[in-house]
């Protein structure tokens, strides 16, 4: 309810006064109303002021009257009120074309007016305004409170802000999703990663306006209140402004809400990180095997945990999270690490959400943890490879230099195959990313032979097993610092075309012949026998798999 110049004229001590200029800014907001006694009343305002003068003290020409209103509009003073037949018998035209200009409203009084005739009924106004205000913020503040203090949940928030600034309210997570709309016409925020380029509305209150779409022949424009949380933005507070533009007191709404909406994220947060501890702790015990079967059944009846289904097991692997931070400017410390991870794995928990409500989800170092329910085996793994692309692509968006590799495990039919399920998932996410590069996305049944030798290597050392030919291979690299070993690889790489194993080295063709009799001059080998090239790939694999396990 602000009072501006227009409901000023209303007052009965200006019902003969006129607008002579300025005519723009009779919506310009009255804070006080002061008289102008000396020519440098300039440097005493604070803006806002509806100015009452007669001229007198700007008299002998020492006032120049154009620059003079150019100063009080730039301090932002709301309406000149000259009084004429007084000293001046009109309102001189450097005044009139000037204000005109800059939209000050010059309000031509008559001789006889009184200025306290203006002055207290103009200030008793603003006083009752004040009033309303406080009276307005309490009643206000303790609505909120009540809510806040009977956990009343976003729902009951947004629809009590909704009925008392008449506009539809959304609430949605830093990921985008709707927490919950009171018009299902606006459950979609696209505009959450560039709001910042709207227009800021307080320096205060942490609010902007931005455009949202035209749903009428007019532009429909929306208010969003980041809602920051323990150090990081967790929330979006929404008002599409559909029915009318947001009041001064439709501000107070808003600012306690946010308040009570902040609370509310925090005790969420609260919940979902015992929640998410319990969890973690699961699942550690169940990927470790630490724990016999009945005691972990007790522990998921405890967390309200469906277990009695085949399960795979998804990690994700998060890397490059130091370059992430440096290009957000973060300080590089564990806390800031953490909020990525927290925030990664609520992305994927979103994810998850959308396809199912039965997976475990906990992590162990910077790899997050899903224990993926299984419905259906033939389409389950294409579906999680979807989901695991969701995920990547995601987290892009906002992290661009963050890489995440997903392995994905055979089915645990009963829950004390989990163990087992997460090596096979380590295992695909190593030799996956050995295979097709980092942030590949790896379904252990799919690594072929290096699956054969992963279990063969959990019960025996592989090492043991390299053949004694490319054990000499690699000592005469070593000793006479050539290349052998990795044109061998090369070699069978290409099955054996030397031409095509050339180009790939960048090296003559009949370089690679010679380097092809040294080696079997040292192996004694004949590469040409199937069964010695079948034995030195073979050999090659675990020479992978030994130095990825370095």
């Amino acid at each position: 309810m602000e009072i501006t110049v227009e409901k000023l004229l209303k007052l009965e001590s200006l019902r003969t006064s006129q607008v002579v200029a300025g005519v723009q800014g009779l919506r310009n907001t009255v804070k006080g109303v002061t008289i102008m006694e000396a020519p440098d009343i300039v440097d005493w305002l604070a803006g806002g002021e509806l100015l009452l003068t007669s001229l007198y003290s700007t008299l002998g020409g020492k006032v120049n009257y154009r620059e003079f209103i150019q100063n009080l509009a730039a301090k932002g003073v709301s309406a000149l009120a000259i009084k004429i037949r007084r000293f001046v018998d009109k309102i001189p035209s450097e005044i009139l074309e000037t204000a005109d200009e800059v939209d000050l409203p010059i309000i031509e009084l008559e001789g006889n007016v009184r200025y306290v005739d203006i002055m207290y009924p103009a200030m008793e106004m603003l006083f009752n305004k004040q009033v309303i205000e406080l009276k307005y913020y309490k009643e206000i503040q303790e609505r909120f409170t009540a809510l806040a203090l009977q956990c009343e949940g976003l729902a009951k928030i947004t629809k009590t802000l909704a009925e008392l600034i008449e506009n539809p309210v959304s609430i949605f997570d830093n990921q985008k999703k709707c927490l919950h709309t009171t018009d299902e016409r606006f459950h979609n925020f696209e505009g959450m990663t560039t709001f910042y380029e709207g227009d800021l509305l307080s320096k205060n209150f942490n609010s902007y306006r931005i455009k949202f779409c035209d749903l009428k022949e007019e532009p429909v424009y929306q208010v969003v209140v980041p809602i920051q949380a323990l150090g990081q933005v967790r929330a979006y507070l929404i008002v599409t402004e559909i029915n009318q533009p947001m009041r001064e007191m439709d501000f107070i709404c808003l600012d306690q809400a946010t308040t009570v909406v902040t609370l509310e994220m925090v005790r969420r947060f609260a919940v979902r990180e015992v929640e998410q501890k319990f969890s973690n702790d699961f699942v550690e015990k169940l990927i470790s095997g630490e724990i016999e079967v009945s005691g972990i059944r007790e522990r998921a009846n405890l967390l309200e945990l469906d277990i009695n289904h085949p399960f795979v097991v998804v990690l994700f692997s998060l890397k490059y999270l130091d370059e992430c931070l440096a290009d957000t400017k973060i300080k590089q410390d564990k806390i800031a690490f953490q909020g990525i991870k927290a925030e990664i794995q609520s992305l994927i928990m979103n994810v998850m959400r959308m396809r199912m409500k039965d997976f475990i989800l906990g992590h162990k170092g910077d790899s997050i943890i899903v224990l993926w329910p299984v419905k259906v085996s033939s389409q389950t793994i294409e579906e999680i490879k979807r989901a695991g692309r969701e995920v990547q692509n995601n987290a892009k968006k906002r992290w661009k230099k963050i890489m995440i590799g997903i392995g994905i495990s055979n089915e645990a039919a009963e829950i004390e195959e989990i163990p087992r399920s997460y090596k096979e998932a380590q295992d695909a996410l190593i030799y996956g990313e050995m295979l097709q590069g980092e942030g590949a996305i790896s379904w252990f049944q799919d690594l072929g032979v290096y699956r054969m030798l992963c279990k063969f290597g959990q019960t025996n050392n592989l090492d043991e097993f390299l053949p004694k030919a490319l054990r000499k291979l690699f000592d005469y690299d070593q000793q006479n610092q050539t290349e052998l070993l990795k044109s061998l690889q090369v070699f069978l790489e290409y099955n054996g075309n030397s031409s095509k194993a050339a180009k790939a080295l960048f090296i003559h063709y009949k370089t690679l012949l010679y380097r092809l009799e040294r080696i079997k001059e040292v192996t004694g080998l004949d590469l040409e026998d199937n069964q010695n090239r079948l034995e030195l790939e073979l050999g090659l694999k675990i020479i992978q798999i030994l130095n990825h396990r370095e």
